[in-house]
């Protein structure tokens, strides 16, 4: 009895073997089923936003995987490991699931870049449910280059009152593509036509121009502030320019030349030459006069047009003047914003010679040497100076009064005299 019972313990003992066997069998396939199957899923892509990171700045990571093979496989869960990058929402995928056969799947996970300038290597962990996990390992850059803007062109000087332009170039040296770019223009007494410049997109390495149109009261600090988005994050760039007020170097700038004056009474006529010698057209030129004068007809307000830079015309007013003080001759004139200008340059009429216009004459109008013509006078009404003496008309007077004289001593005219008496008493 006792030989019957020992022989049905080892019997139940080699039965218990061999269940454990073909489940530990069984377990093995199934692992090594698991296995093949996980081994079918991978990495297809990995996109991140901002395409470079700059020190401080969120973005995103999107990984996507895929199952190509014929069996479903399961997935416990899925996150970034990384020492320098922090991931925002790190237990998002603390429990993930099941992907098909011939699914894809995609994690995407929020990350600040609080490191220095440099490239990082953060792994994308997949951990499988019964068959071990994926590590993928990529490259994050971080690099904090910011967009640059620079002055083309703006004035030397500010005039005060005037429209001044001023052109920016902004460019993107960075890798990848910035957006939403934004000039706006600021100061201290600063007006433009516009508050701010909507740019747009810059793609890596490319520039582009903005110009603003600037008014400037006073001497100030102008500054282009440029706004730009690096994926989510705002950054900014600001540039100042100095700005210093005086008189436009490349404006229009008219010149009075070869004035000639006459007088009739109260009548005076005033003639001359208007060039342009600046930079830019004087446009709807106008001469006329001011006070003490008054613009009379024939010709009170004299019309040019438009005058470009080198180019000249002749002009004629008439006014009426009581006394002998200087005539403001008055040239008005636009730019090619529609300005207006006025320059002023005293013009003396008196009877002695014209003086040129003194220190006090305007900026942007000069007179040139002036010649006054006199009404007739002094000796046989030839004037008063010795140069202006009619010398030939004299010298024949002179020959004709010593002719009669010879004629007279000699007889010549008392004979012509007593030949005309005979004939008509004949």
């Amino acid at each position: 009895m006792i030989f019957q019972d020992t022989k049905i313990t080892r019997r139940s003992r080699c039965l218990l073997v061999a269940v454990v066997l073909l489940v530990l069998a069984g377990a093995a396939a199934a692992a090594t089923t698991a296995e093949k199957a996980a081994s079918y899923v991978g990495v297809t892509s990995v996109s991140i936003e901002p395409g470079v990171f700059m020190q401080d700045d969120t973005g995103t990571i999107v990984v996507e995987v895929k199952n190509s093979g014929s069996d479903p496989v399961s997935i416990a869960r899925a996150e970034i490991l990384s020492s320098d990058i922090e991931v925002l929402n790190y237990q998002t995928y603390d429990s993930v699931g099941t992907i098909g056969p011939g699914n894809t799947m995609k994690f995407t996970f929020h990350v600040r870049a609080g490191v220095r300038d440099g490239v990082y290597f953060p792994m994308f962990y997949l951990d499988f449910t019964d068959a071990g996990s994926l590590r993928y390992p990529f490259a994050l850059e971080v690099e904090s280059t910011p967009v640059s803007v620079s002055v083309v062109d703006a004035p030397a000087s500010f005039s005060p009152g005037t429209k001044n332009k001023v052109i920016l170039s902004v460019n993107n040296p960075r890798k990848n593509t910035v957006s939403s770019v934004t000039v706006t223009p600021g100061g201290d007494g600063i007006r433009t036509t516009q508050g701010s410049t909507f740019i747009g997109t810059l793609a890596a390495d490319e520039a582009k121009s903005v110009t603003f149109e600037v008014w400037a009261e006073k001497e100030t600090a102008l500054a282009f502030d440029v706004s730009y988005r690096n994926g989510l994050n705002i950054h900014h760039s600001v540039i100042t320019i100095p700005v210093t007020i005086g008189g436009r170097e490349t404006a229009a700038e008219l010149v009075v030349n070869n004035v000639e004056v006459s007088r009739n009474g109260f009548l005076v006529t005033i003639s001359g030459d208007v060039s342009n010698a600046g930079l830019e057209d004087a446009k709807a030129v106008k001469v006329t006069v001011g006070s003490p004068a008054d613009p009379t007809d024939p010709n009170p307000v004299y019309v040019i047009g438009s005058l470009e830079p080198d180019d000249f015309s002749s002009f004629e007013v008439t006014c009426t003047v009581r006394g002998d003080d200087p005539v403001p001759l008055v040239i008005q004139y636009r730019d090619s914003e529609g300005m207006l200008f006025e320059k002023t340059t005293p013009i003396s009429i008196r009877a002695s010679a014209a003086s040129s216009p003194g220190s006090g004459n305007p900026s942007g109008i000069s007179q040139g040497s002036s010649t006054v013509q006199r009404r007739p006078g002094g000796l046989f009404g030839f004037g008063n100076g010795i140069g202006k003496i009619p010398v030939t008309e004299i010298v024949v007077i002179i020959v004709a009064a010593v002719l009669v004289i010879v004629a007279w001593r000699k007889g010549y005219l008392a004979s012509a005299a007593e030949k005309i008496r005979k004939r008509r008493q004949g």
